[in-house]
């Protein structure tokens, strides 16, 4: 009797696409969020128990549904409660044991993100941006918030950052003394 090959949980995810914000929870694999995005046999996924919000009307509830099914591309970041819920350490660490920490700000077309990225050796843009066939960079104890409405802001302990959607990248090495993860401001005018 064939039996399936991996077992599934359920999962409270957070998912932002460019007009809506979609709460519910997920079938996962043991692989996690992560394994779910990148999955290549489907295009897609369903968010069960799902809550449907515009960006525009955070606070808004538009519709509760049963389930919804998104399409992966479609999706600019989807953020969960708990660090191993994105995943094994294999996965979103590419199979390393050390790693560094860096302080990362990423924006794409609707959303800004800061955030942790813990990346093997030394920093290479190159590769984290066009490396491996995973489309979603992983960001520990993250923010996301609409660019055009900033009272929308998610907050998460893991995310899951849509890499074909990135349009700006900048980091600074996260030492150990540092207490802030926020990153400095940047001066409009001069003095």
């Amino acid at each position: 009797m064939a039996q399936g090959a991996l077992t599934k949980r359920i999962i409270p995810v957070h998912v932002l696409t460019a007009s809506y914000r979609i709460a519910g929870t997920a079938k996962v694999s043991n692989s996690g969020l992560s394994g779910l995005l990148t999955d290549s046999t489907s295009e897609f996924m369903t968010i069960m128990d799902a809550s449907l919000g515009r960006i525009h009307e955070p606070d808004f509830l538009v519709q509760k549904l049963n389930e919804i099914r998104l399409v992966k591309d479609q999706i600019h970041s989807a953020s969960v409660r708990r660090r191993q819920d994105i995943g094994p350490r294999g996965i979103t660490r590419a199979g390393y044991a050390n790693f560094n920490t860096f302080n990362i700000a990423v924006t794409d077309s609707t959303y800004e993100y800061e955030g942790l990225l813990e990346w093997p050796g030394r920093f290479d843009f190159k590769a984290l941006m066009s490396g491996g066939n995973w489309e979603y960079l992983p960001i520990f104890e993250g923010t996301a918030r609409s660019i055009i409405y900033p009272e929308l802001e998610v907050k998460s302990e893991a995310m899951l950052v849509n890499r074909n959607q990135i349009a700006t990248f900048t980091h600074s090495l996260r030492k150990d003394s540092d207490d802030d993860s926020s990153l400095p401001g940047i001066p409009l005018g001069l003095t």
